[in-house]
C-alpha cells in the first residue's frame, strides 16, 4: 500500500488528487491517503446544491461548497473530521461493496476495537458505534479503478454540521427520528486519548496491517463470513499476509502537484461543477426507497423525453451522466422506459437502486 501525504486542507485539493491518481499514475497496489479540511460541505455527485446545504449560512460563516465525484448524501467537515480516501485496481467481477469493507470498513473498525471501541457497518455505507454514525462511506469507478472514501466524525462541530445542512425530512421522519444531530456522534465521545494525529498513527498502522489481511483474501468470501471477519477484528492480534507488504509513504512531485492544481481548478473548484445541477424541467418526482433518495426532472415534449436530469443521495459508481444520456427521445411511456432501461445495468448508476426503483419514479 501507498501512503501519499499532503499539506493541504482543501477538499477540492483531495478530489482532484483521487482523480490524478486513478487518471495518470495507475498504480498497482492500494493507495491510501488520510487528510483533513477546513470548514467544508461536501455535496454528493447527484445531489441538487441548494437542497441540501444553507448556502446563505454557509457564505456568512466562511464555509467552503464542494461537490465530490462519488454518490450519497452531503456531509460537513472541518479540522475535527478525518478524512480517508482508497484507491485501487477495479475489475469486471469485483464487488465495490466487498471491496469497501476490505478497503476502509475492516481497518477503521479495527483501530477502533484498538482502543476498545465496538464499532460495526451498518445499512448501506455507514460505521456506527452503539447505534451512532461516525462515518459515512461512498465510492466511485473510473479508469479502472475504485475510490472508496469516508468522512470520520473525529472531533467534529456537530453544531455547525447540523446548522449547516438542510435536512431532507423525510429521511428522519420514516425512521421517527427527531433531527440529523440525533444519529451522529464524535469518535472523541468514546475514547480516552483525544488526540488526533495519535488516532492518525494507528489508524495508518491499522491500513498497513489489513490491506493484505488474509481474513479477505483467502479462505470463504461469502458475504456471512466476511461480515464476520469483520466484526470480529482486533488489532490487537492482527493477521498479516504472506506477502508482509509494508506501506510506502510518498508525496507528490511538483510536476503531480501541478496536475493536481489543474483538475482542481478545472472542475472541483469551477462554479459549474458544484452548481451546475440545478434543472428547471416539465415532469419532476421524488421518491424515497430503501437505497436512498431518488428524484427525476424530465424535459418532456410531444410526449417525449428531450433532457433528463437524475438527483439524490444514492451510492453511485459510475457518473449518472450516462443513465441520464439513454433516458432521451424515449417516450414517456412504460413500455418504452421498461425497454429502454432493461437494456442497462441501472444499479452502476443507481447503486442499490434497480430499473423498476427508477421506473416507478419516471412515471
Amino acid at each position: 500500500m501507498i501512503l501519499f501525504e499532503n499539506d493541504s486542507n482543501s477538499a477540492a485539493f483531495y478530489f482532484a488528487a483521487e482523480e490524478y491518481i486513478m487518471r495518470y499514475l495507475k498504480p498497482d497496489v492500494a493507495t491510501l491517503m488520510l487528510w483533513s479540511t477546513g470548514e467544508t460541505i461536501m455535496i454528493g455527485a447527484n445531489q441538487i446544491t441548494e437542497a441540501e446545504c444553507d448556502l446563505a449560512y454557509a457564505r456568512e460563516a466562511g464555509i467552503e461548497v464542494v461537490r465530490r465525484s462519488s454518490g450519497g448524501g452531503a456531509i460537513y467537515t472541518d479540522h475535527g473530521t478525518l478524512q480517508v480516501t482508497v484507491i485501487r485496481p477495479f475489475g469486471a467481477d469485483d464487488d465495490c461493496r466487498n471491496i469497501a469493507r476490505e478497503s476502509i470498513t475492516g481497518p477503521i473498525i479495527g483501530a477502533l476495537a484498538s482502543r476498545k471501541v465496538k464499532a460495526s457497518a451498518e445499512g448501506r455505507n455507514d460505521i456506527v458505534i452503539e447505534g451512532r454514525k461516525v462515518s459515512g462511506i461512498a465510492q466511485y469507478v473510473k479508469d479502472g479503478y475504485i475510490c472508496s472514501h469516508c468522512s470520520l466524525l473525529f472531533g467534529t462541530d456537530l453544531e455547525k454540521l447540523e446548522r449547516s445542512l438542510t435536512v431532507d425530512r423525510s429521511k428522519y421522519e420514516t425512521k421517527a427520528i427527531a433531527s440529523a444531530r440525533a444519529r451522529v456522534a464524535n469518535i472523541t465521545e468514546y475514547i480516552a486519548e483525544k488526540d488526533m494525529q495519535s488516532f492518525i498513527d494507528e489508524l495508518t498502522e491499522s491500513f498497513n496491517t489489513h490491506c493484505h489481511c488474509e481474513s479477505f483474501n483467502t479462505h470463504c468470501h461469502c458475504e456471512e463470513h466476511r461480515n464476520e471477519a469483520i466484526q470480529n477484528m482486533d488489532c490487537r492480534a492482527p493477521l498479516r499476509s504472506a506477502r508482509n507488504d509494508e506501506m510506502k509513504n510518498q508525496r507528490f512531485s511538483a510536476d503531480e502537484l501541478a496536475e493536481i492544481e489543474t483538475i482542481m481548478n478545472e472542475k472541483y473548484l469551477n462554479p459549474e461543477w458544484t452548481f451546475g445541477r440545478e434543472p428547471a424541467f416539465t415532469y419532476t418526482n421524488k421518491k424515497r426507497f430503501h437505497g436512498g433518495l431518488l428524484e427525476v426532472f424530465l424535459d418532456v415534449k410531444g410526449g417525449v423525453i428531450k433532457n433528463a436530469r437524475i438527483n439524490g443521495d444514492f451510492l453511485s459508481l459510475m457518473p449518472v451522466g450516462g443513465l441520464e444520456e439513454i433516458l432521451e427521445d424515449v417516450p414517456h411511456r412504460e413500455d418504452a422506459l421498461a425497454e429502454a432501461l432493461g437494456a442497462v445495468d441501472v444499479k452502476q448508476y443507481l447503486g442499490s437502486l434497480g430499473a423498476s426503483e427508477l421506473l416507478e419514479t419516471l412515471l
